[in-house]
Formats: C-alpha cells, sequence, structure tokens
C-alpha cells in the first residue's frame, strides 16, 4: 500500500529530508501528542538539525498542515483512483463503493501514525490546523458526493441522487468508526470495518428495497 508522504511527492533536491521531518512529526504525535512535541523532538528524529528544520518550516504549525495536506491529497486521489479502476473493471456500484471505502481504510491501516495525526491530533492543533480540516472534509463530501451522483446516473433504477446533507453525515459517520479504531490502538486493523462502512454508504444512496 502506498505510504501517505512519500520523497517522491517533491523534487528538490533535499526532497527525503523535509519528508523526513513530516514524518517525525506524525511519530512524535503518535508518542506524546501534538501540543508536547517540539521542534526539537522532530529533529531528534528525522536525524536533522534544529537549524534544518526551520529551514524547511517556520514552525510547528506549518510542518502539520503541509504533513496533513499531503496525506489527504494522497488518499483522496487513492479512493477516487479505486473507484474508477472498479468502474472500468464493470464491478458492480456496490463493489465499486466497496473499492472506495476499503482503498480509504486500507491506506489508513498501512499508515497508523498517519492516521492518529489527520484523525485525532489535527483537532488539537490551532485554528489554521482546524479550518484545514473542514477543507479536507468538504474534499471528501465532494469525492464521495460526484461518486454517488455518478453511479446515480449510470443505476437510476437502482440509486438515488443524494443531498449533499447526507453525504456530510456519511462522511462524519465513517470518519467516527475510524477514529474509534485508531483510538483503541487499532489502526492496522481498519479495514476490517469494510463492510460496515460500506453499508452505510449503500443506505445513503440505494432506492427502497434495492
Amino acid at each position: 500500500m502506498e505510504a501517505l508522504v512519500s520523497p517522491e511527492d517533491l523534487t528538490e533536491a533535499d526532497a527525503s529530508r523535509r519528508v523526513r521531518i513530516l514524518l517525525a512529526l506524525a511519530t512524535n504525535m503518535a508518542t506524546k501528542g501534538y501540543r508536547a512535541t517540539t521542534i526539537s523532538d522532530i529533529a531528534r528524529v528525522a536525524r536533522v538539525s534544529k537549524t534544518v528544520v526551520y529551514a524547511h518550516f517556520r514552525d510547528k504549525e506549518h510542518c502539520l498542515l503541509e504533513l496533513y495536506t499531503r496525506a489527504s491529497t494522497t488518499m483522496l486521489a487513492a479512493v477516487h483512483a479505486a473507484q474508477e479502476q472498479a468502474a472500468a473493471a464493470g464491478r458492480s456500484w456496490r463493489d465499486q463503493l466497496r473499492a472506495a471505502v476499503r482503498t480509504y481504510l486500507e491506506v489508513l491501516a498501512a499508515n497508523p501514525e498517519m492516521a492518529w495525526a489527520t484523525l485525532i491530533e489535527v483537532q488539537a492543533a490551532g485554528r489554521p490546523a482546524l479550518t484545514l480540516r473542514r477543507e479536507v472534509i468538504d474534499r471528501y463530501v465532494e469525492l464521495l458526493g460526484g461518486i454517488a451522483a455518478t453511479l446515480a446516473e449510470r443505476h437510476p433504477d437502482e440509486l438515488r441522487p443524494v443531498d449533499r446533507s447526507l453525504v456530510v453525515a456519511a462522511v462524519g459517520g465513517l470518519n467516527e468508526l475510524a477514529l474509534v479504531r485508531v483510538e483503541r490502538g487499532e489502526a492496522t486493523s481498519l479495514a476490517d470495518d469494510t463492510d460496515v462502512a460500506t453499508d452505510v454508504l449503500v443506505q445513503l444512496v440505494a432506492r427502497p428495497g434495492r
């Protein structure tokens, strides 16, 4: 499973060092939390000096914002690609939804420290982080809403158009489902919730009796 943050994401000569710093923040947040993490902690885990950390990021919050942005962008792309591949393979609309859900959970499961950072610790950061979190959730809503709308057009007898507010509720439920696993230290088992999470989306889009 693809890592949520990778050196290949950047093109500059010191890309790997920058990514090490991002991953060091995620590691520290998973062990001691965002608020308790210092620039010295990040530098130590990343195996660089504090000067190098500051050369890449103006402060801890800046580092968190980039970490969250990159991880979320990678996640959204993976979910979209999984659904598109399932559609291209001629799989049923249920299987397309399941592919999207499973990919979301599998990527988080493969990156437990990132799962902790993006689902839990980002909420302990400042207002910019919370604003970014809302923007990311909106992007998830747009992605799932777009998938639902496309499937409804292709299967009008089985699926219904879905109001955006319902998609927001569904995304909130899926995030809460994942959050419970992560809080229990069971992030690597997130994919076990694929069927439950898929049922949430099926109930959202399916016409009664389908």
